[in-house]
């Protein structure tokens, strides 16, 4: 009987311990590695990549959105690292409802078409397919 309890300790702790060392397969090692950012003409929406930063936009910019990796070189000079798919969600500023804009996967989209949908103090959503991407600023105000 002795021999029997010491095998199952040791079948219940070989379990734990497999557990225990795969459970990165699961919960997905690899979650939010990449900093991220929405840029607009290969220039941050954020006014610095920063817990604090702010990202705002006039209601009449122009230009392209896209979501890319960055790499944050001295002076504040930003490389993007190449486009990635994202999709487009505007919060009202009245009722803070979201709704997707387009059932549409983008790599790339023009300003205007996303704005055309919105109003000053609207905010859009930019929403990642990609669980390695730390999309820190996804939410832009319009102004």
């Amino acid at each position: 009987m002795r021999i029997f309890q010491i095998l199952l300790f040791c079948s219940f702790f070989s379990a734990t311990v497999l557990v225990g060392q795969n459970d990165s397969i699961w919960v997905g090692q690899n979650d939010f590695t990449n900093c991220t950012a929405v840029l607009l003409n290969d220039k941050m929406v954020v006014n610095e990549y920063t817990p604090t930063g702010k990202c705002e936009l006039a209601i009449d910019a122009k230009g392209i959105f896209t979501i890319q990796p960055v790499s944050l070189q001295d002076k504040g000079v930003v490389i993007p690292q190449g486009k990635r798919p994202f999709k487009i969600a505007i919060k009202d500023f009245n009722t803070k409802t979201m709704t997707l804009f387009s059932d549409q996967t983008y790599t790339e989209i023009e300003v205007s078409k996303v704005l055309s949908q919105c109003r000053k103090g609207d905010h859009i959503v930019f929403i990642t397919l990609d669980r390695e991407l730390a999309l820190q600023h996804n939410e832009v105000l319009v102004k």
